[in-house]
Formats: structure tokens, C-alpha cells, sequence
């Protein structure tokens, strides 16, 4: 009986984690759909004649796609901190352009990361990161500048929201490259369907738990003797 009754309450506490799966809420965030690469291994997104035509969840204004081995924007692969994990291609925005995937979420709080670099020999790069318009957080790349991880989690109701990287300051030509951008829930509010649920296990755990100490009275109750 007591057997029973942990199984039931873990199964509650499945339902109170409904982030614990951590499912990624993000199209494409490795950038590996491009298949419309030019002779120097790179595109652009909207622009005639180096056009990628659509990155596979993105938009935004002259987003590029480039292969991690393009001599042209000085070889993303060979920056420190690339491996195999990375893939073959890498996203880039430059000066004041954007990346950005529109994303529809539950309601709670959400981690973000992302990896950037620099282009070699080019100037540095300033951009931001922003959620339905909030800046999470404001990334100097300098030129050349090796792959590092950054991370933001913050709250955000349910609904349609914009995720934004975007080119900011007075560079001239300076490139930052992304990769491996997600998103995933940290704790996220439960569907109705879940509540549901999540009263229906509630409700399991309080009838094992009553019937498992009517059980344990009656064993502990003392013995009767009828006499003759």
C-alpha cells in the first residue's frame, strides 16, 4: 500500500513540473537549412541576387546564413570554442540589421542561450536581445572574438511573442555570428487540461492515503477472544 501511495504522488509532482521535459520552443536554432549557399559559402535573406530565400523559422532584415568554413567571412569554424556540435552553418547579423522568430508560449518563466562570435578583421559589433519588444540584455562582439555562451531567463504571459536579435550601434561593417539559439521553459503555467489532471492525482493521493490508514487502524486494533 505504501508502494501505492509514492507512486501517486510522484506522479503529482510530474504534474507540478510541467517544464521539467524542457522541450525546445524554437524552429531551427542550429541554422543548418540552407541550401542556397553561394560561391563563398553564404546568403543573404532578402536580398536580390544572394538570397537564401527563407531561413527555415526566421526572418527579419538581411539576416545571413554562412558556412562554418567560409574564408569570405573569415572561417566561423576556426574561431575557438567551435566543435562538431555546431554543425556545418552559422547565422550572422550585421551593423543595424535583425534576426528574429515569432513564438507562442504558455505563460511563465523561460531560459534563453545562445552562442556569438566575431568576424575577423572587421569592426566590432553591438546588438541586442529583446522579447516582445523588453531588451534582455545588450552583447559587445569584438572582431575575432571567440564563440561564447550567454543566457537570459525571464517571465513572459502566454501568447504571440517576438524574439529579436538586432544590430545596434555606429559600426560600419561589423559582423557578430549566432548559433545554437533556445529557448525552453523553466516553469511554465499548466494547461487546463493539466489542472485537471494535476486534481484528479490530488485527488488519488488523499483516497490511498485515507484507505491506507483505515487499513493500518484495523491491523492495530486489539484482538477479540469469545468466550464459551
Amino acid at each position: 500500500m505504501r508502494n501505492n501511495l509514492c507512486l501517486a504522488a510522484l506522479s503529482v509532482v510530474g504534474l507540478l513540473s510541467p517544464s521539467a521535459h524542457g522541450a525546445e520552443l524554437l524552429v531551427n536554432g542550429s541554422f543548418e537549412s540552407a541550401v542556397q549557399l553561394n560561391a563563398d559559402g553564404y546568403c543573404y535573406q532578402g536580398w536580390s541576387g544572394q538570397d537564401c530565400g527563407a531561413i527555415s523559422g526566421w526572418n527579419g532584415v538581411l539576416p545571413l546564413q554562412i558556412a562554418a568554413t567560409s574564408t569570405f567571412w573569415g572561417n566561423p569554424g576556426v574561431l575557438a570554442g567551435f566543435d562538431a556540435s555546431l554543425g556545418h552553418q552559422v547565422a550572422a547579423i550585421q551593423n543595424t540589421y535583425n534576426l528574429q522568430q515569432a513564438v507562442t508560449v504558455t505563460g511563465g518563466t523561460y531560459a534563453l542561450q545562445w552562442l556569438d562570435a566575431g568576424r575577423p578583421a572587421f569592426d566590432d559589433q553591438q546588438y541586442e536581445v529583446r522579447f516582445s519588444g523588453t531588451i534582455l540584455g545588450t552583447f559587445d562582439v569584438q572582431a575575432g572574438q571567440a564563440w561564447s555562451l550567454h543566457q537570459a531567463t525571464f517571465t513572459a504571459p502566454a501568447g504571440l511573442h517576438l524574439l529579436e536579435f538586432a544590430g545596434v550601434g555606429a559600426q560600419t561593417d561589423g559582423t557578430v555570428f549566432l548559433d545554437n539559439i533556445r529557448l525552453t521553459a523553466v516553469s511554465a503555467v499548466p494547461e487546463p487540461a493539466s489542472s485537471a489532471l494535476l486534481l484528479a492525482g490530488l485527488g488519488l493521493v488523499a483516497g490511498v492515503a485515507r484507505r491506507s490508514a483505515r487499513l493500518n487502524s484495523r491491523s492495530s486494533s486489539p484482538a477479540r477472544c469469545s468466550c464459551a
